[in-house]
């Protein structure tokens, strides 16, 4: 009889089940980021999580970016209408979207800006990308390129490999981001196949996988207090050595976890959501925290308002999904340059 029971790894679906995992590390630790940066900003208090997010920093956007050019080579082989339908329509979608939502909340045509304002505000992230959605803005543009120049895929992954070794600091976002993670998207992309089957083999030997993880784990940690925040300072390479190593434990991590915590799996799966809107009950749940005068420990704080602001979006992603606001987190049908299929799958949940 048939084997019908999806292994952790590669979970029914049709998913890879570390990747899952591995993604849903990174939006968390992107959402932890973001709010305890605004908890420290709002407060003028440092605390005891800073470390983890300097630690954190080396594989937190490698391993995301790296994770979500794993798929590449399956969308390449497209004309250019069916790949802009499949990745660069939806992606610009969602960040003109959730751009368009953002700038209402923080500068309003009706607000002290006025119209001025909020055009010019509008008008400049159509070119340099707004805030905490950057990576959406970026990820379109790196599968752009990443089809671009797949013909000579590995000539190009070296140029991008010798961009990242002394990233740009131009202070525009496209730019400085491009030169820094361009590398990890194309990395894996070029070697899907082969980051997928050590994936598959450290997945069959646990127990080294462990011992090579603790040791990652062990040298990472000590790196941190000397590089961490002051990483921009650190000598030429240092950016792209950092990244290399910390997308490797990012992997070791996502194969050892992959099936073990079924909630962070749900997070890889829907990072989407919560990448698009965290910033809603991150901004509104700090609001209501620092006037409720409740003294909690800085770190503490941030670690349940990122719990409440990875809880809402996939709370609010189960609630509209087939309500009129399903558009927050899903292209409308009418919305593409080529007519789907039916059962074509559309841009799924996760980033």
């Amino acid at each position: 009889m048939a084997e019908t029971t999806a292994s952790p790894q590669r979970p029914a679906g049709g998913r890879i089940g570390w990747v899952d995992t591995g993604k849903g590390i990174c939006i968390i630790l992107v959402v932890l980021m973001h709010v305890a940066g605004g908890l420290e900003g709002a407060t003028g208090q440092e605390s005891w999580i800073d470390p983890l997010i300097a630690w954190a920093k080396q594989f937190r956007m490698p391993g995301l970016f790296l994770l979500s050019g794993l798929f590449v080579p399956r969308l390449v082989g497209l004309g250019w209408s069916a790949f802009d339908d499949r990745k660069i329509v939806p992606l610009a979608y969602f960040y003109l979207l959730w751009f368009s939502i953002n700038t209402l909340m923080r500068s309003p045509p009706w607000g002290e800006a006025g119209l001025s304002g909020f055009v010019q505000n509008y008008a400049l992230g159509l070119v340099d990308p707004f805030g905490v959605l950057w990576f959406i803005y970026l990820l379109a543009i790196f599968f752009v390129v990443a089809k671009a120049v797949w013909r000579c895929r590995r000539v190009a992954l070296m140029m991008a490999a010798l961009l990242a070794m002394a990233p740009l600091s131009t202070g525009w976002m496209v730019p400085d981001q491009f030169t820094a993670y361009f590398v990890f998207f194309l990395a894996g992309a070029v070697f899907s196949a082969e980051i997928r089957a050590a994936a598959d083999r450290a997945a069959d030997h646990s127990g080294k996988t462990f011992l090579f993880w603790a040791g990652w784990f062990a040298v990472s940690a000590l790196a941190t207090p000397f590089l961490g925040h002051d990483v921009e300072m650190a000598p030429l390479g240092v950016h792209l050595l950092l990244g290399v190593a910390g997308v490797a434990g990012i992997l070791l991590s996502a194969v050892l976890l992959a099936g073990r915590l079924p909630w962070l799996d749900y997070c890889g799966r829907n990072s989407l959501p919560i990448y698009l809107a965290f910033f809603l009950p991150m901004v509104i749940g700090r609001t209501v925290l620092l006037r409720s005068g409740i003294p909690l420990d800085p770190g503490v704080a941030a670690l349940l308002l990122t719990a409440i602001s990875v809880a809402v979006p996939l709370l609010m992603h189960r609630l509209v999904r087939g309500t009129p606001l399903a558009f927050l987190f899903a292209r409308p049908a009418w919305l593409g340059l080529r007519p789907r299929a039916a059962g074509q799958r559309e841009l799924g949940s996760s980033l």
